[in-house]
């Protein structure tokens, strides 16, 4: 049965999405805006750019000679289609969303989601607060306080990566609010699964990140973490191994979720003429640095997943993507949608994947809030399933605008998930 003590509770990046539609990246009036350096602030396919930097950008060019706006408003007119529609609302980022996910998914099998944050007491929090309370998300340990709340831009261009689209985000710092506020007590850790996302844009979590694994290993939970574009990091030390906080990460992570070029920020292969090394040497590098389980998501083409032991145990290969989602991507015309939500989907779908695992496995004791270390070495959970079910969701979440589809009935997202998975053979004699 269904066991209240089995939890997720989540912390990381959570903002306000305004999503513009249908601009082309490669126009004139964007294409002085594009970067030329990884780290200068301007504008990647895929990325985030941080507003401040992209207005140092703007001004850097321009003091070079070229014809750049000079406030934020105006740089938005450049990157918006004259007489569009205004931008559609959505609640976004990668812990936020990632956790809303999850808590749909694991709806009916009564399992809790709980998202630890901190907003300000703006208009963008009072809408994502809206938008979230739509959602079983358990939102009572998600603080308000006086100030700015973060938002991002993102706009989507359908044109983009061979007609599947693509996005770039800017991203508008909010307040750096002491995240410990969030954490009063000890209940984040009294969970089956901590997750930690976008923390790169929650300064004070980020910085905290090594301590906070610890000590939910301590208590006995298992620790995902998430990865989001460290532009920070990146202007600070172009080239140098993006840090994952003060102190060293990787050995309390059981596992890592990142794309492609996230992993290779991680590994100090992000700058420009960085050595040419492949996807599988950059996730050894990390295993030598004490991760033990790895997935790396790369857009439309298969993801990569290795683990060399931990709580997934020897385990490893490429997932490809549901080729029926992958055909109606393509078809914009009668599959309207953007790429947004897709990474933020992909993690919420695995993580309930875990959940649904523990669950469905009689080996694991339901009565507690934690599952036990060693039962997990005993009977690992499977990676590629679990990766293989993210890979439903996020492929689902390109059929939608933004990162979070509100159900109309309970049930309703898993459902879709489950009319995609393989179907088991019939039982009985073939004919």
């Amino acid at each position: 049965m269904p066991s209240h003590a089995f939890r997720i509770h989540g912390a990381g990046c959570g903002l306000a999405d305004y999503i513009h539609g249908d601009i082309d990246f490669n126009a004139p009036r964007i294409r002085p805006y594009h970067s030329r350096v990884p780290g200068d602030g301007g504008l990647e396919m895929g990325k985030v750019s941080l507003l401040g930097d992209l207005l140092l950008f703007a001004a850097d060019r321009r003091a070079q000679g070229e014809t750049l706006a000079a406030d934020w408003e105006s740089i938005l007119a450049d990157l918006t289609v004259p007489g569009a529609a205004p931008p559609l609302f959505n609640a976004g980022g990668p812990a936020a969303a990632a956790l809303t996910s999850a808590a749909q998914l694991l709806r009916p099998s009564r399992t809790p989601v709980t998202y630890y944050a901190i907003s300000g007491d703006d208009g963008d929090a009072a809408r994502i607060r809206h938008t979230l309370a739509q959602t079983p998300l358990d939102m009572n340990c998600f603080r308000r306080r006086p100030g700015r709340t973060a938002s991002a831009h993102v706009f989507s261009d359908p044109r983009a990566d061979g007609g599947r689209g693509d996005r770039f985000f800017i991203h508008r710092p909010g307040d750096d609010f002491p995240i410990e506020e969030a954490f009063q007590g000890e209940s984040f850790f009294q969970a089956a699964l901590n997750l930690y996302a976008g923390t790169a844009e929650v300064p004070s979590l980020h910085r905290a990140l090594p301590s906070m694994l610890q000590k939910s290993r301590r208590r006995g939970a298992l620790t995902l973490v998430s990865l989001v574009h460290d532009s920070a990091a990146e202007k600070a030390a172009p080239g140098a191994p993006w840090p994952m906080g003060e102190g060293e990460a990787f050995p309390f992570i059981d596992l890592l979720v990142a794309d492609e070029g996230e992993i290779r920020g991680l590994a100090g292969l992000a700058g420009e003429g960085s050595p040419a090394r492949s996807l599988e040497a950059c996730v050894e590098s990390l295993i030598a640095r004490g991760l033990t389980s790895i997935v790396a998501t790369r857009g439309p083409d298969p993801v990569y997943y290795r683990s060399i032991g931990g709580i997934f145990g020897e385990a490893g290969g490429h997932a490809p993507v549901h080729a029926g989602l992958a055909a109606s991507v393509l078809d914009r015309g009668r599959n309207p949608g953007d790429t947004s939500g897709a990474g933020d989907n992909f993690l919420g779908g695995l993580m309930a994947d875990i959940i649904h695992q523990i669950l469905a496995d009689d080996f694991y004791p339901k009565g507690e809030a934690h599952v036990e270390r060693e039962l997990l070495e005993v009977s690992p959970l499977r990676l590629r399933r679990a990766v293989e079910f993210g890979n439903l969701a996020g492929g689902l979440a390109c059929l939608q605008f933004g990162g979070i589809r509100l159900e109309r009935t309970t049930g309703e997202n898993l459902a879709r998930i489950r009319a995609l998975l393989p179907q088991p053979k019939p039982l009985g004699r073939p004919w």
